[in-house]
């Protein structure tokens, strides 16, 4: 019987902490049953088209891409202005332990933009943005009339505690890739780097 395999390796992964939990990544991740991530329609669209995977596991988002069995390149080459966004929630146990602002909830949420071709690799609550944030997505309006009229309009996001934003901007290192015209990832097996982290994600100010 013929076999098909297919490779895949570590795209990238944001890692998740808190101060009241030092110790969780070494201890299994707790904060891992805290929360709770969705990819909006446009990055499950892009997904789905270079068959990348996510998960939450040992309080890291790992994204997995399919690559080319000889090389640690892409099987579908990525865009070259690359972008997903997750939205992300995080129980109440753990809200309780994070000073929230007031105005915090409802259409107010906090944005955490990473930009792979910037320095920075951490971010806590106190440098993300707060505030309205206008959805990738579009939603269609219907009208009623004769004859009714559909629209197609944007929204702004509510109803979750965060955003992250993964852009690819400036000529800074591309921390995805280790050359960018062959896009050769930057995180291979070979390279022993499955412990490292393209960002980190502090819960707390």
């Amino acid at each position: 019987m013929d076999r098909i395999l297919w490779k895949f390796e570590k795209l990238f992964s944001i890692r998740f902490a808190h101060e009241a939990f030092p110790f969780s990544a070494a201890n299994g991740g707790i904060l891992t049953d805290f929360i709770s991530i969705e990819p909006d329609l446009l990055t499950k669209s892009l997904f789905k088209k270079h068959d990348i995977h996510f998960r939450i596991r040992q309080d890291m988002l790992l994204c997995f891409i399919r690559i080319n069995s000889a090389e640690d390149t892409p099987y579908f080459r990525l865009p070259n202005g690359f972008s997903a966004r997750f939205l992300f929630e995080i129980k109440n146990s753990l809200k309780d332990q994070t000073q929230v602002p007031a105005n915090h909830g409802k259409e107010n949420l906090f944005r955490f933009r990473i930009n792979v071709r910037a320095s920075a690799n951490s971010m806590s609550l106190s440098g993300a943005t707060l505030g309205t944030l206008t959805s990738r997505d579009t939603v269609r309006i219907f009208t009623p009339g004769n004859p009714g009229t559909w629209t197609t309009a944007t929204i702004n996001l509510s109803g979750s505690f965060g955003v992250i934003d993964l852009v690819t901007e400036g000529s800074s290192t591309h921390r995805l890739f280790t050359d960018v015209p062959s896009q050769s990832l930057f995180y291979t097996a070979a390279n022993g780097n499955e412990n490292e982290h393209l960002f980190t994600i502090h819960l707390n100010n």
